[in-house]
């Protein structure tokens, strides 16, 4: 019989294991702790993109870095997970078109009961696209937004 150990290591050294390296890893894009939360809903600026409200704020670490909100009152578990399924790869996709690294909140304002997938997700490439090439990424002299 083999060890636990042993055979994780063997699974870990497989050729056919999947690699993720740290660069990649989904938990890169989180936001550090929940004082960045906070700076980012009290000092951000609020974009609105159908059934998304953005809270965008210019990256103090020059990562990009999201978090998805969707309320309890909107649905139950399962709902708000398919909710950030839906909008994590879109945002993670586009993230490399920023010009300037941006911290984003997202927060969906769709219920259970008015649930639109696809109307969900255009919404979500319109926010990452709109992103990539707008005033968010154009720095101004004195330290804000360009408007």
């Amino acid at each position: 019989m083999y060890s636990a150990a042993a055979v994780q290591r063997a699974v870990k050294d497989s050729p056919l294991a999947m690699r993720s390296t740290k660069s990649n890893s989904l938990k890169n894009f989180r936001f550090p702790s929940k004082a960045s939360y906070n700076t980012v809903a009290s000092r951000g600026e609020r974009v609105k993109f159908g059934f998304l409200s953005l809270k965008i704020l210019q990256s103090p670490d020059a990562c990009n870095r999201f978090c998805f909100i969707v309320k309890k009152k909107n649905g139950c578990a399962v709902f708000r997970n398919r909710c950030r399924r839906v909008l994590r790869p879109i945002f993670f996709n586009e993230a490399k078109n920023f010009k300037v690294p941006l911290w984003i909140m997202a927060m969906v304002e769709m219920n259970k009961a008015n649930a639109d997938w696809e109307a969900l997700r255009a919404c979500g490439k319109e926010a990452a696209e709109g992103l990539g090439h707008s005033r968010f990424c154009k720095r101004a002299g004195n330290g804000v937004f360009a408007k």
